[in-house]
């Protein structure tokens, strides 16, 4: 009978390099892609300063709730036409395939003056390029530069305002029913908050 001898076991090899030009070339890579990706991450907004006293992003964060995308740009005081309103600019889109009911938009937002916190509610939306009509429906994927609006039923609420803090939340969709369509609601999970400087329309 005969015995095959078994190969012998290739002796195990350090993963780091014993050559000091090979360990520098090694840690010399993996510092050039560990500054790769901070550079990525930053010019991604990743590491943009949140305000320490509410968690919140600065002007021109991109908010995305499943349904729409909108982009806080600034607010101001102004009068409307049957009201003092905070009005915010926002660059906004519809990213559904289905026309979305303004009520949609208002009810997963919410704007709170600072500091004190009053929430204010039911705005309306106008677009910049139509600024005297309110808008019903968001249209799917067409970006419009928009006016958020929220009525101030007591003007005292702005005593010592200075600034307004936008949340959105993610939209969460209920079944209407008796065969009545679905209703899109405030959802319990915060997508993000942005935190604006009350000036003057």
């Amino acid at each position: 009978m005969v015995h095959h001898a078994l190969p012998e076991e290739a002796p195990s090899r350090p993963w780091f390099p014993r050559d000091p030009y090979a360990r520098f070339a090694l840690v010399s890579c993996a510092a050039a892609a560990a500054a790769v990706a901070l550079l990525g991450v930053t010019l991604l907004g990743g590491l943009e300063p949140a305000d320490a006293r509410t968690g919140s992003q600065p002007p021109e964060t991109e908010l995305d709730n499943g349904r729409y995308k909108i982009t806080p740009i600034g607010a101001a005081v102004a009068e409307g036409d049957f009201a003092t309103e905070v009005q915010v600019r926002v660059d906004i889109e519809n990213s559904d395939s289905d026309p979305i009911p303004f009520f949609d938009i208002g009810s997963t937002s919410q704007l709170t003056l600072q500091p004190g916190g009053t929430e204010l509610t039911s705005p309306s939306l106008r677009f910049l390029r139509y600024p005297s009509r309110d808008v019903i429906d968001l249209q799917p994927h067409m970006p419009e530069e928009a006016l958020l609006a929220w009525a101030v039923e007591n003007p005292g609420d702005l005593d010592g305002a200075a600034e307004v803090l936008l949340t959105v939340h993610k939209a969460e969709k209920i079944q209407g029913s008796g065969g009545t369509e679905p209703l899109w609601v405030r959802g319990d999970k915060v997508v993000g908050s942005v935190l604006m400087p009350l000036g003057e329309g």
